[in-house]
């Protein structure tokens, strides 16, 4: 990022906020990905909370990389590193596996998720992978392997994901502490737009009740439906 103080890194030391660090590049071990079949989506994220870039080789892993975006308990990020050895019952030599991301939590928690739309599942043995991973790496590396499917990956939470990403990369520190204070009178749901509409029109109101949800202030009441088909939210109170 660039500062109007426009710093040299000498200059500027560990501050951050008025110097630009170079984005780390993508993890990824297969570095060529192309599309698995007319139609499907490849393509390069850019994180905006690590100064680093994301791969994806489907539309699923994108939906999937903004969901873990959005989640302020996520601390680091990565995509296919390291790759997994693991023993196939019966087999004579090891086999590999590479999955889609590595998330490591505000817990300490290591998962690695594999991303596999239900048409591949079978073909790919997802699930016998996972269990054989499981049996013989976990608290190596990671300390759980998870596959998700279109079931857990739904385009509403998708779409939830990304407004909250680009709301995050917008972010107004002073107009969210004026919408959590307003929020804090509130002691009901109530909608975005009955919000914006209470608050002056300088306010950028939307974007910091989604900065909210990010920050765990303000929750959405139908996490599984998108904002816009149910808009009620509410505070937080500890």
């Amino acid at each position: 990022m660039f500062n109007d103080e426009s710093l040299t890194f000498e200059e500027a030391g560990d501050r951050t906020d008025v110097a630009w660090i170079r984005p780390t590049p993508p993890t990824g071990i297969i570095k060529q990905r192309k599309p698995k079949e007319k139609g499907s989506v490849v393509g390069n994220d850019y994180a905006h909370r690590f100064n680093c870039g994301l791969a994806y080789a489907s539309g699923l892993e994108s939906k999937f990389t903004m969901m873990l975006l959005a989640n302020r308990h996520v601390v680091d990020l990565r995509e296919q590193w390291p790759r997994i050895w693991y023993w196939r019952p019966g087999a004579s030599k090891q086999n590999s596996t590479v999955v889609d991301h590595f998330a490591t939590y505000d817990t300490g928690c290591r998962i690695a998720y594999s991303v596999k739309a239900d048409k591949f599942v079978e073909e790919s043995q997802a699930f016998e992978i996972r269990d054989w991973v499981r049996e013989q790496q976990l608290g190596d590396k990671f300390d759980e392997y998870v596959v998700l499917t279109e079931e857990q990956i739904t385009d509403d939470k998708a779409a939830n994901a990304e407004d909250i990403v680009v709301a995050c990369s917008n972010r107004n520190e002073r107009h969210c502490a004026i919408v959590l204070e307003f929020m804090q009178t509130i002691h009901r749901p109530i909608s975005f737009i009955e919000v914006e509409r209470t608050l002056p029109s300088e306010i950028d109101a939307v974007n910091s009740l989604l900065c909210l949800i990010y920050d765990g202030l303000i929750e959405h009441l139908s996490p599984e439906q998108t904002f816009d088909d149910a808009p009620f939210i509410q505070t937080v109170f500890n």
